[in-house]
């Protein structure tokens, strides 16, 4: 879930804050021993501010207070001088953070700051990965090409202009995409591309910064039905949080009485918070539908999606 990517990043970003202390500190310890006068001199320039500081509180004279800061700039010249004497960058002393903009704190004027925001892009990316060919998988790998000019009467266009229409859209939900988009449905038989335009989208929507989460139907409700026994958990939960939820090959899942209720809760749950759903299914027709689920989830289902039916031929097949 994002909170647990969340809690990752964090854990990533205080790790590099660490280390580049550490870094510092043994460069530092190196450079001791390169300029031997350099501790006394760092010594000398902190006193040296301290002393101005207090002058400062102490309301002394301009002139006093002008003549701690000078020997504070003297001391840092000398060290300064001394380290390039001896090959070292004096910047090179100080921690190199990875992100210097929050110094590797996550926070930026008491906001997270974006350094964190890319590292859950990247772990829930990489987990999406994981699942699924994403890098594969792009709007610009979508070849219309292979598809047929062969005229449809009912669409009043050929093959390849209704696959290229729909291409089109999907291409513009994920350029517009926001959190109240609406639901898409993809259907058609196996092999015409409903998974390679889903996982398009979920790459684009990705690099938007939105929190994207893939399953397929089969292994997702797998789980759920095995979390209910106390075998993990989370399944159901991050599939209702995700800002887009990828359900790859609806109609795969075994249908149990838990997982329909399941599924139920899920169409419903989303539909409720207008949280988009992109769903994928070889499942073409109502009837289909209604005789795999109940009038429930079938009313819930098409009441809340875009209807997108490819058509052709198998392009795995085609491509032999």
């Amino acid at each position: 879930m994002k909170e647990e990517f969340l809690t990752r990043a964090l854990r990533e970003v205080d790790a590099r804050r660490q280390r580049a202390m550490v870094q510092a500190d043994e460069r530092r310890a190196a450079a001791h021993i390169a300029v031997p006068e350099l501790r006394a001199l760092e010594i000398a320039r902190a006193n040296a501010g301290i002393r101005a500081a207090r002058l400062a509180a102490m309301g002394a004279a301009r002139g006093e207070i002008d003549a701690a800061l000078a020997d504070s700039r003297a001391a840092f010249a000398r060290a300064d001088e001394l380290l390039r004497g001896a090959g070292v960058d004096p910047a090179s002393l100080e921690p190199q953070f990875t992100c210097p903009v929050c110094r590797d704190t996550g926070r930026v004027s008491g906001r997270q700051c974006e350094c964190v925001a890319r590292l859950i892009r990247q772990y829930r990316r990489e987990e999406v990965t994981r699942r699924a060919p994403l890098s594969l998988c792009r709007f610009e790998t979508f070849d219309v090409a292979r598809y047929p000019e062969t005229y449809v009467p009912e669409l009043g266009m050929t093959v390849r202009e209704h696959m290229t229409s729909i291409r089109d859209y999907c291409l513009a939900y994920a350029e517009h995409f926001t959190t109240k988009a609406p639901s898409l449905y993809l259907c058609g038989y196996a092999g015409l591309g409903k998974t390679h335009l889903a996982l398009s989208i979920a790459d684009r929507v990705l690099e938007k910064g939105f929190d994207v989460l893939y399953v397929s139907a089969q292994d997702a409700f797998a789980r759920v039905e095995k979390e209910r026994f106390g075998e993990g958990g989370g399944t159901m939960a991050a599939m209702l949080a995700a800002e887009l939820l990828i359900l790859d090959d609806l109609g795969t899942e075994y249908i149990s009485p838990y997982v329909s209720a399941c599924l139920y809760d899920l169409v419903n749950t989303r539909q409720l918070r207008s949280l988009p759903t992109v769903y994928t299914s070889n499942i073409i027709t109502d009837a289909e539908l209604r005789r795999r689920y109940t009038e429930k989830i079938v009313s819930r289902l098409l009441g809340s999606c875009e209807l997108l039916t490819f058509c052709g031929e198998d392009l795995r097949l085609r491509g032999k």
